[in-house]
């Protein structure tokens, strides 16, 4: 006989538990939202643009590419500015960079970013597709929701080169070898073959990330011969160990087919548009390889740097790791063999490769490798985990509070560290953390007596999440670059050329190097006229123009060459930065006028001022 007592009728009587946001499991809403949420928070940076030097060094290249009268010297001059540059530059983003510079109605600057842009959106579309192979439609929506808003994210619809592309391909290789491993044992595949091109495309695209993707391919490949398998009674171990080598082979074979696939291509591309193969440098000083252990790094930045990439992520994430590594000891539904050593091999190949090069980059998200974001994406695979765990209502309320107060204080850590006093005494610590452990307490006390109910139960979930995702979007909104007043200057003065008629050719003249910013809008002000750079007035006085020496001299008939020769009068725009002068007389005496195209502006502490030049000769000889 069961003694029923006041607690266990309340139990009896309590509302069960029920997911939250149960409407996130329909297709019909999840399809759209995904799509949504892909690329409408890149045109908050998109349309509040802020050019770098970086950025605009490739745009430069990207209009050297554009140079080219067919579509064949576009790929041939885009491969060999990346196999001849010191700096680390790959075809296909210069490619991608170039197509965008040809979009007319969008501004210059909008017209740089444009790729960059939608590189960013192609990564979240990619994302969801490997989300959704790997925990379903729901989990696919939280990874692009988590994403779009945060602070590195945001950054890459405005910064060039576009590091989202290799990190897009590298996820659709991902995605394409986890359909071939559920498929089946077969040895090629049609995602196998996909697998291979996206991997190539990677290399074409990211270089050394390429290198880094094939150890988180191989972890895929090899998550078949570790998957735990029911054995009859009468199977042998002889039996088992040879499935188990027969599995070990099919791995390897695929692997090697892949990298083969994927090596050949980028061989091909590379003997038929720049003469020549050129082998990866492995002894680079931003490849992970290069360093086996960073013994000059400060652990303190790095972890600062890292919880800083992390953001608001951090409470979802603990909570996602523990959630997986529970799923994978209880063989639970919701998490298969290959999708747990996909996020396993991914973390750990990307935190060794950021950790090995962080001497380089020191946690910057625009460097060439983008190890970063090969980190981060792993990341984001746990936090939405964690976060669907939350939904789920597979944790308790205390749990949750609790991950939403840690997440807080580390997130604000930085700010509340500013504010210490100067003599840091024990005292004063040990109080600090007896006040924070008291407010826990008080407030999980609080918490657990508020939500009583179901309803109060998930109205406090909810608020945590709201929380946190609103903390994640505000800060990565709030975290961007800003015009600097050397940039509105640049800018003001473009305002100003670009209603002058487009010119014959363009002059900058200036005596030290000039800023690729300002090289990059004067070249972008009017198409098809070149830019020519000069470091006196006597070089544009008697250096033959780019655009005279280039267009040849129509043949005339011979009534036409009994006429007399008329005076021709090309114009010109000259740009002076710094401290030139303007030889007023010697110019006068010379029958060129000048006359003043812009006010004076200030950019980078130099003055800049644009002029126009009325150059004057006779026949085809002038000058």
């Amino acid at each position: 006989m069961e003694i029923v007592n006041d607690a266990r009728l309340m139990e009896l009587v309590r509302e069960p538990a029920r997911e939250l946001l149960p409407a996130a499991r329909r297709a019909s809403v999840v399809q759209p939202l995904i799509v949504l949420l892909a690329f409408l928070p890149g045109l908050l940076g998109f349309w509040n643009r802020s050019l770098s030097e970086a950025t605009c060094r490739q745009g430069l290249l990207a209009f050297d590419v554009v140079a080219g009268e067919r579509p064949m010297d576009w790929f041939v001059t885009a491969s060999r500015n990346a196999a001849e540059s010191s700096t680390p530059v790959f075809p296909l983003p210069t490619l991608a960079t170039a197509l965008g510079l040809q979009v007319e109605l969008l501004s210059p600057e909008s017209r740089l970013l444009l790729v960059s842009y939608l590189s960013s959106a192609f990564l979240l579309l990619c994302l969801s597709c490997l989300a959704k192979k790997v925990g379903g439609s729901r989990f696919a929506l939280l990874v692009v929701c988590m994403a779009c808003g945060h602070r590195e994210f945001l950054v890459l619809s405005e910064s060039l080169p576009p590091v989202a592309i290799p990190l897009a391909f590298a996820a659709l290789s991902f995605r394409a070898m986890l359909a071939h491993q559920t498929a089946g044992q077969a040895l090629v595949s049609w995602p196998l073959m996909a697998s291979s091109l996206a991997l190539a495309a990677c290399w074409l695209s990211g270089g050394e990330l390429a290198i880094a993707s094939l150890g988180v391919l191989l972890a895929i490949s090899l998550s078949s011969v570790f998957s735990r398998e029911h054995l009859s009674a009468r199977s042998t171990l002889r039996r088992a160990v040879r499935q188990r080598f027969w599995k070990l082979s099919i791995a390897v074979v695929n692997f090697v087919l892949v990298t083969t696939i994927a090596v050949a291509i980028v061989a091909g591309w590379q003997s038929v548009f720049s003469d020549r193969i050129h082998q990866p440098i492995l002894a680079g000083s931003s490849f992970w390889l290069h360093r086996v252990w960073p013994v000059e790094s400060n652990a303190f930045e790095a972890a600062k740097a890292l919880w800083q990439m992390i953001g608001a992520w951090l409470g979802f994430m603990v909570i996602g790791v523990v959630q997986v590594a529970r799923r994978r000891m209880r063989q639970q539904h919701g998490l298969n063999i290959e999708a747990a050593w996909l996020l396993v091999g991914w973390a750990v190949v990307g935190w060794l490769s950021w950790w090995v090069t962080w001497p380089e980059h020191h946690g910057a998200w625009t460097n060439s490798v983008t190890w970063s974001g090969f980190l981060l994406l792993p990341m984001l695979f746990f936090a939405a985990w964690g976060l669907e765990a939350v939904l789920r209502r597979e944790l308790g309320v205390g749990s949750v509070v609790t991950a939403t107060l840690a997440t807080l204080g580390v997130f604000f850590a930085p700010h509340w560290t500013a504010r210490l006093p100067s003599p840091v005494t024990g005292t004063w610590i040990a109080a600090s953390v007896l006040t924070g452990a008291i407010v826990v307490w008080a407030g999980l006390h609080i918490v657990r007596r508020i939500a009583r109910s179901e309803t109060h139960c998930r109205l406090v979930l909810l608020s945590c999440v709201v929380l946190l995702v609103l903390t994640d979007v505000t800060s990565g909104a709030f975290s961007r670059r800003r015009l600097a007043d050397d940039e509105r200057e640049l800018l003001a003065f473009r305002r100003q050329l670009i209603t002058e008629t487009p010119p014959d050719h363009c002059w900058l003249m200036t005596e030290e190097s000039s800023p690729a910013r300002l090289r990059f809008f004067l070249r972008s002000l009017w198409h098809g006229v070149a830019l020519q750079e000069a470091k006196d007035w006597e070089t544009v006085l008697f250096k033959p123009s780019r655009s005279s020496a280039t267009n040849p001299v129509e043949p005339r008939t011979p009534t036409e060459s009994r006429t007399p020769v008329a005076t021709r009068t090309r114009r010109a725009i000259v740009v002076t930065w710094g401290g030139s002068k303007l030889p007023a007389e010697d110019l006068k005496r010379r029958g060129q006028a000048f006359t003043q195209a812009t006010t004076p502006h200030y950019f980078q502490g130099r003055l800049l001022k644009g002029y126009r030049w009325n150059e004057r000769a006779e026949g085809p000889n002038f000058r």
